[in-house]
């Protein structure tokens, strides 16, 4: 090492810090960012580091450059369009008649989704390897919505990170010609996603195809929750585990040749670069062969560069390479795990040395997760340890087995025994749930601050009290609030005591099912893991004291299956007959033992802090829209009122029982249906408010035209989900009167 190198370590930091924060101004137009870079521009200024400088400069300016160059502009939506575009067929998913991939426009990258029209058709796309084509297509884009509700999912955020312009809705299509140049390797790896999908059964094939090329299907989303709960997802995801050891054994076989670095280093190169294509191009693929070929470089070289500066020149190139890596959930996890990993040093030797440093990472992390998924899985960090070496025997025996087949030696024994291993590992996962602690979603500001501290304090015992404190401030911080979730063509309302000491909900939305033809049927997840139950999480709620099913069908308690298995239900609570209901009995023969079920009875109360009166129904039915559940809670003095979907007939009859009744808030009966929302009982309860729980563009032209009328009428406020996403009203310390917020004020 020569003196000038011994000045630079550890020191390549500061130029990635300021080409990073350059960037992310630029990006996020963020003037704190400039700030940032300032300040780390002084550190090199003060240290003399002139060279590092000039660097920093030199790679901020060529950053910059490349966010001008891969900045794309959204598409605008609901209008009809035309274009060309190339298909890459190992992006292409099935999902019934559902056909989705992605694909290159002059415009830049989007993602297609086309409905095959027949089994035929459907059967030629199954064969992804013949479509690396390039098609003519003609359709719309799908509006890029933001968030619908709080904590949930920002699709605006998600394309812009990722450089699409959207989803684009294909109705024709036509194969103009064959793609070239490097979609041969992409046509390579659809090549062997199909031979892994038609060679072994489903489970050995999901798992083959995420390990071994990267490949995530449908039936991957479906161990999402097991891996996710486990705190173990990160094999599959962001480790690039997987590619370090594939690169291993190429350089082990290079080297049995008995050719020097000069000689096999450029074929080393360029099967790096294979290598990240067939792997599947994500940022852990590009992370892992970045500094697999640097650390070759370097010891081939025999130069010497510490372990943060290797991991600041390959950072620096992922930036240079994508300025939005950062930007991109795969890109913060990957970099920062592998950047915590340098906290370890050379101490960790044994077995238990590597079991407690990697619980210290995960909880290290832990602030993170909380901003990111709401929770922190206790033992994620015991857990990485123990099945990191099993994963290791998974990859060399997924290739043995791949190997063999291909070879059509039998090896049906070896899918069986490999099989039962891979269903009873599940099972032990499935263990973690309960060890899953849900802690909401804290400000940026605060994560950043307790991440900072924590490392910090790493080496000291004291280096877990930041992440205790942020918990603590976390959950104390939330308000009173009753919230209006949007869940589409449905209903689901939260009601919250301040800090969560009291949990209500009423319904939960859900899908209504259409009867399809077997090839047409797709699969889908539950959408209340897009809606109600990334806004529970977000909010801390650790437990739900009643569940309300206002009644029996689908799009008002279809997903209460799913909120039960993720969240402890101590009560569900449904009107007099609702047990006779088909889906209402189909729940209570799948419900934990610590969940129990009962009908109430009117005018019954329930709840301490946030209070419930049952004002309906008077008569014992049968769990349908005339026998919906009605329910009345007073917050701070302001009236709600929820009606399920109750008719006009029933309306009238609370007004026979309840003379007096006056309303500031109620959610309107049957998403705004004519047949609920009568112009006489609007007018007797001097209602203030009206919300309706609908879906956008839903097929029955909810809400009725009949009721925004009747409500424009009676000067009736409307607020609609379709329209604003969530609908939420607050009390907390800072403002004692009520607060209301919408998720879009458009």
């Amino acid at each position: 090492m020569t003196s000038s190198g011994h000045v630079w370590k550890n020191q390549l930091i500061f130029p990635v810090m300021i080409v990073a924060t350059i960037a992310h101004a630029r990006l996020l137009h963020q003037p704190f960012f400039i700030i940032i870079s300032l300040y780390f521009i002084g550190i090199l200024c003060y240290k003399k580091q002139v060279v590092l400088l000039l660097l920093s400069l030199f790679c901020s300016f060529f950053v910059i450059f490349r966010v001008e160059q891969t900045n794309v502009v959204a598409a605008p939506s609901n209008q009809e369009m035309q274009f060309v575009m190339q298909v890459y067929p190992d992006t292409i998913q099935l999902n019934g008649d559902l056909i989705q991939f992605e694909g290159m426009t002059k415009k830049g990258k989007i993602k297609g989704q086309y409905k095959a029209k027949d089994e035929t058709e459907l059967a030629s796309w199954q064969k992804r390897a013949q479509w690396n084509k390039t098609i003519a297509v003609k359709g719309i884009f799908r509006e890029n919505a933001p968030s619908k509700n709080k904590h949930g999912f920002d699709q605006q955020a998600f394309l812009f990170a990722s450089n699409q312009l959207g989803t684009f809705l294909i109705d024709d299509l036509l194969p103009q010609g064959d793609n070239h140049g490097w979609s041969y390797l992409r046509q390579k790896r659809a090549a062997l996603i199909d031979w892994l999908e038609l060679q072994f059964p489903q489970k050995i094939a999901t798992y083959f195809m995420a390990l071994l090329v990267g490949y995530r299907n449908q039936s991957f989303q479906e161990l999402r929750d097991i891996y996710s709960s486990s705190g173990i997802l990160h094999f599959f995801t962001i480790s690039g585990m997987h590619v370090y050891i594939f690169y291993g054994w190429l350089h082990r076989l290079l080297r049995r040749t008995r050719l020097v670095f000069m000689e096999f280093g450029w074929i080393m190169g360029i099967l790096i670069v294979i290598g990240i294509v067939l792997f599947g191009q994500g940022i852990s693929v590009w992370r892992a062969s970045l500094l697999y070929g640097l650390n070759l470089l370097l010891k081939e070289k025999k130069i010497y560069l510490s372990s943060m500066d290797r991991f600041s020149i390959v950072l620096l190139l992922l930036l240079l390479l994508n300025p939005k890596t950062l930007l991109q959930l795969s890109g913060i996890l990957s970099v920062g795990m592998s950047w915590l990993i340098l906290l370890r040093g050379s101490n960790v030797v044994t077995l238990w040395q590597q079991v407690c440093f990697s619980q210290k990472l995960s909880l290290l992390a832990a602030p993170v997760m909380m901003y990111f998924f709401f929770e922190i899985p206790l033992f994620a960090g015991l857990l990485t340890a123990v099945c990191g070496p099993l994963f290791q025997f998974l990859l060399p025996a997924s290739v043995l087995i791949c190997g063999l087949q291909w070879a059509h030696i039998p090896v049906a024994g070896l899918i069986t025994l490999l099989t039962k291993g891979i269903v009873l590992f599940e099972s032990l996962l499935q263990l973690t749930k309960p060890f899953v602690f849900v802690t909401g979603q804290p400000h940026l500001l605060f994560v950043i601050v307790v991440v900072i501290v924590s490392l910090l304090l790493h080496q000291k015992k004291t280096f877990l009290l930041p992440l205790v404190l942020l918990v603590l401030v976390q959950q104390v911080g939330v308000p009173t609030a009753i919230s209006f979730v949007d869940v589409g063509q449905g209903d689901s309302i939260v009601l919250q005591s301040r800090g969560n000491r009291e949990v209500y909900v009423v319904d939960t939305g859900g899908r209504l099912q259409f009867k399809q033809e077997p090839w047409k049927q797709r699969h889908y997840q539950a959408g209340i893991h897009y809606s109600l139950l990334p806004f529970l999480k977000g909010e801390g709620v650790r437990q739900i004291d009643g569940l309300f099913l206002t009644h029996g069908d689908a799009d008002h308690m279809g997903d209460a299956q799913v909120l039960i298995e993720n969240l402890h239900v101590k009560w569900i609570y449904v009107a007099k007959g609702s047990l006779q209901h088909p889906n209402v009995q189909k729940l209570g023969k799948n419900l934990p033992a610590r969940t129990k079920i009962r009908e109430v009875e009117v005018n019954e109360r329930i709840g301490d802090e946030v209070v419930l009166q049952i004002l309906g129904p008077n008569h014992r039915g049968k769990g349908e829209n005339d026998d919906s559940l009605v329910l009345a809670t007073t917050i701070q003095q302001t009236k709600f009122l929820m009606t399920g979907d109750l008719g006009k007939a029933g309306e009238q009859e609370l007004l026979t029982r309840y003379p007096q009744l006056q309303i500031d808030v109620m959610k309107l009966g049957h998403h705004g249906s004519k047949t609920s929302t009568d112009e006489n009982f609007i007018q007797r309860i001097q209602l203030k408010q009206g919300i309706i729980s609908a879906g956008k563009n839903n097929s029955f032209g909810h809400p009725h035209q009949e009721v925004l009328d009747v409500l424009n009428q009676a000067s009736v406020q409307i607020l609609r989900t379709d329209e604003m996403g969530m609908i939420r009203y607050t009390w907390s310390f800072w403002h004692q009167h009520l607060q209301v917020e919408v998720m879009k004020d458009d």
